[in-house]
């Protein structure tokens, strides 16, 4: 990762963590105040987002919103929490989706309040009690979300505006979720709608419409949104088609979650895909067999991720990744001004990222 790809995410890292964190001790002592019982679910959403993680979406609201033209304006950094905030919700319910044991380290929600049912002694189904605890957790975050986004100091004009783009980005993430899971179990899946999914579910929600929702707020114009559709789609599929590569061969201690997860769930990536269609047939049976398994250990995967190398579907997905950041960068000529560089160099780090 280079300096600018660095000053690229510090420059909000810091105040939206900080806007985050003051907020959310509110949220949690509200909780509190109306039961003290509630105070669990309310630090797993606050535990989550202390975790960090890489701030992209945050990042990409702060640089459209500058890419207006418009100078540094504390303002923005409001919807970038927001947003990151509602990350924090899709990952709390992803999990869940998921089955995922760890999120960033740390036990997943579901998890943790299935241990917290056990703790107290409470009767019934502790694992079930942990995943409606998640998916109220995902809830609050969600909620949580909306009222960051309300307290930002702008005019109601300016407010609405944006608003629009923020509603657009919840539609699409939650349409890329079930289209997600649905094309787990779709026999007949393409590299299309592994596509399509990775557009919706990551490239929209995780650079286009953050890119658009800060230029909203800046006053961007018809001609610039156009210009950041482009660039933010090839990016987002660039950034999930990685996602994809990290999530079979990547380090869990560096990404922060499982190297199993995708293949137990059987997720029909991009990549997946291509390894089916260009395997041999001893190579597909031997995928076939364990893709979606449950039971799949290190051994399984290790055989996956063999065939997957041996096919060559790794480095045609590596291509595409490739072409999709030169995509980005034909669309980059046309924003000038400071968002530039680190517009740059945020591509990079959503293309070629090692976490």
């Amino acid at each position: 990762m280079t300096s600018v790809s660095v000053d690229a995410l510090e420059t909000v890292r810091k105040p939206v963590d900080e806007i985050l964190a003051a907020f959310l001790d509110r949220r949690v002592a509200e909780l509190e105040e109306l039961d003290p019982g509630l105070t669990a679910v309310g630090n797993e959403v606050a535990d989550l987002v202390a975790t960090g993680g890489k701030h992209l979406r945050p990042a990409f609201v702060y640089w459209g919103h500058r890419a207006t033209g418009a100078a540094h304006d504390e303002a923005v950094l409001y919807p970038a929490a927001a947003v990151q905030l509602l990350h924090t919700f899709a990952l709390l319910h992803d999990d869940v989706m998921d089955r995922s044991p760890e999120r960033r380290g740390r036990a997943s929600a579901f998890q943790s309040l299935a241990d917290l049912h056990r703790r107290q002694n409470l009767e019934g189904d502790a694992a079930w009690f942990g995943i409606g605890g998640a998916i109220l957790a995902g809830d609050l975050a969600f909620v949580w979300a909306d009222q960051m986004f309300d307290a930002t100091p702008v005019g109601a004009e300016v407010l609405n505006r944006a608003r629009r783009v923020f509603t657009t980005l919840r539609v699409e993430v939650m349409a890329g979720q079930y289209l997600d899971m649905r094309l787990a179990g779709l026999p007949t899946a393409t590299q299309d709608d592994a596509l399509r999914v990775a557009l919706l579910k990551s490239g929209r929600y995780t650079v286009t419409r953050p890119l658009q929702l800060g230029a909203a707020v800046g006053g961007g114009d018809g001609v610039l949104d156009e210009t950041l559709q482009r660039y933010g789609d090839a990016v987002g599929v660039a950034f999930q088609l990685r996602d994809d590569i990290l999530g079979m061969f990547g380090d869990p201690e560096s990404t922060g979650k499982g190297d199993l997860d995708d293949l137990r769930e059987g997720k029909r990536t991009v990549l997946v895909l291509k390894t089916l269609q260009r395997a041999t047939a001893p190579q597909r049976d031997a995928l076939q067999q364990v893709l979606g398994s449950r039971g799949l250990g290190d051994a399984d995967a290790d055989r996956v991720r063999g065939i997957v190398e041996e096919s060559g579907a790794l480095a045609e997905v590596e291509a595409l990744i490739a072409r999709q950041r030169a995509a980005a960068e034909t669309a980059l000529q046309e924003i000038r001004g400071d968002a530039r560089g680190p517009l740059t160099d945020l591509a990079d780090l959503a293309a070629f990222r090692a976490v």
